[in-house]
């Protein structure tokens, strides 16, 4: 199958991605950056301010939502200097609202609901964004783009636009990252070069086993694979079996379906997985074989504890990731230990690919024109960028000596956790081929960046957004059992046969193929206007 989502990680879809198988600073002033960073900084305020004469001479202070790891030990001393720098670029400060992922969607729903003020907002299309659009929680952009986000449209590969356009209006700026995506899993590279195993030669999921009994018999106090069914752990990151390549990947995810329905795209027809896509269900009784074999967690269907947490603690050797250009470094040195990829696909763009991380300004703004001059900077400005993403130099890191715009942590600190500022959110914010690069990583990291970016190639249904209020009653009730039995079948848990039998007649009873009715319907509309 063709997936398409992630960044890390973490999102709505990859988290039941096998149900429907088949993403700065400077000293104390916060603007120490290398020249060509101020110079950057420079050229980002002309595109702000620029012909359009803007008026900031009243001070704003901006509502800015986002999730992620929080709180932060040192967000207060982030978020003053960011607002230092703020201040006498655009007249504004922000009032940052780092949301942890554990009630972020509930506390979002509830300040769109109520009127509360939203001037940006992370938004990405696997966070209801299209359903959000229809009821009005975001401002279209066009014309404010137009008049103050020149920054935006110069540095920004114009097919993301598509990911934030929602019939013909543009709600939502996509991150400048990765337009494409791949997955893969990550292993600790110790233990690869203890047991003599040769990341090159896995080709397909299944030839993990070895490796896994491998673990199993030496390492017997760790878990060859750590999965969590209550979280967005998924073995199909690595969407590479034996049976998805012979059917040369033929399914993908629909963007804003319930993730038991997938197109077909040798038919163009959608389907049912769990009942008629014999990858998924291969799959699943992978899994389950995996299972009985010891090879994963025997808490998987249950346990809180994401992979990411695991691995971090030692019960694992293995974590999920993006395939992007230098992601294994970039986890290195996140995790502090050494680790080593597989090779994922082969990048793909779709609409879920370029609109999985997005900012929308919320229609409670009170002054979307310096919303979107803000916005704007986050796109351009290296200065801002990396005091967002990195925090202050000094206290979260410091410049490499010799080496321009690569940074460290400052010395006697082990991980990025322990200097108070980690919150995981550089692919959220702006333009991520304007940051600092962590040393170690490849100086020509960005240079692959682009490269990965022209070799991704567009799925069938990129552009294409299902919109569920036909079936909005059908869609929230196999939602709830697509949420109670993801964590059996993507863990292998229990017997798949038996599992899959009872979630197959809940789902039928329950709108199923109504819900895959209208999706086709509306796809076969959409397919129709795009000849």
């Amino acid at each position: 199958m063709r997936t398409t989502r992630s960044s890390g990680t973490v999102l709505a879809a990859l988290t039941a991605v096998i149900l429907g198988i088949t993403g700065c600073g400077g000293g104390n002033s916060g603007a120490s950056a290398p020249s060509k960073a101020e110079s950057t900084a420079a050229a980002a305020t002309a595109g702000t301010e620029g012909s359009t004469n803007p008026d900031t001479s009243t001070f704003r202070k901006l509502k800015v939502y986002t999730v992620g790891n929080f709180p932060q030990n040192d967000t207060k001393a982030v978020v003053d200097e960011i607002n230092k720098y703020l201040k006498e670029k655009i007249n504004a400060e922000i009032d940052f609202q780092g949301l942890p992922w554990s009630s972020w969607a509930e506390k979002m729903a509830l300040a769109y609901q109520s009127g509360e003020q939203v001037d940006l907002t992370f938004a990405p299309n696997w966070a209801d964004f299209a359903n959000n659009v229809a009821k009005g929680a975001f401002l279209p952009l066009d014309d404010l783009l137009a008049k103050y986000g020149q920054g935006i449209k110069e540095t920004l590969d114009p097919r993301f636009l598509d990911g934030g356009t929602v019939d013909g209006k543009i709600y939502a700026i996509p991150t400048n990252k990765e337009i494409g995506e791949s997955h893969t899993i990550m292993f600790r590279k110790d233990l690869v070069d203890k047991y003599g195993f040769d990341v090159n030669s896995i080709e397909t999921l299944e030839d993990l086993e070895p490796w896994l009994q491998t673990i199993k018999e030496k390492e017997p106090a760790i878990a060859p694979i750590w999965l969590s069914g209550s979280g967005s752990d998924t073995l199909g990151y690595f969407d590479k079996t034996r049976e998805s390549m012979k059917e040369n990947f033929r399914y993908e995810l629909v963007a804003g379906a319930p993730a038991g329905i997938v197109l077909d795209t040798k038919t163009d027809k959608m389907v049912i997985s769990s009942m008629e896509s014999d990858t998924a269900i291969y799959r699943m009784k992978l899994y389950g074989d995996w299972f009985s074999k010891g090879y994963i967690n025997k808490d998987a269907a249950t346990t809180k504890t994401s992979t990411e947490d695991a691995f971090k603690a030692g019960k694992t050797w293995m974590k999920f990731g993006s395939d992007k250009p230098d992601s294994d470094k970039e986890d290195s040195i996140a995790t502090g230990i050494e680790l080593v990829k597989l090779k994922g696909n082969e990048p793909e763009i779709s609409t879920a690919s370029v609109s999985n991380s997005m900012m929308a300004i919320g229609r409670t703004s009170i002054d979307p024109e310096r919303t979107m001059m803000l916005l704007n900077l986050l796109h351009t400005d290296p200065v801002l960028v990396n005091l967002i993403d990195f925090g202050v130099e000094g206290r979260q890191y410091v410049k490499v000596e010799g080496k321009e715009n690569f940074i460290k942590l400052p010395d006697g600190i082990a991980t990025r956790a322990d200097t108070g500022w980690a919150p995981g959110i550089e692919w959220m914010f702006g333009n991520q081929t304007i940051t600092y690069l962590w040393e170690g990583e490849s100086a020509d990291k960005w240079e692959k960046f682009k490269a990965y970016n022209e070799s991704a190639h567009k799925v069938k249904s990129f552009g294409f957004n299902f919109n569920t209020d036909a079936v909005k009653t059908q869609v929230s009730v196999v939602s709830n059992i697509i949420k109670e039995f993801r964590p059996l079948l993507e863990t292998g848990s229990l017997g798949v046969d038996k599992v899959l039998t009872e979630y197959n007649k809940k789902l039928k009873a329950n709108g199923i193929e109504e819900i895959r009715a209208e999706v086709q319907k509306q796809y076969d509309a959409w397919k129709a206007k795009q000849s």
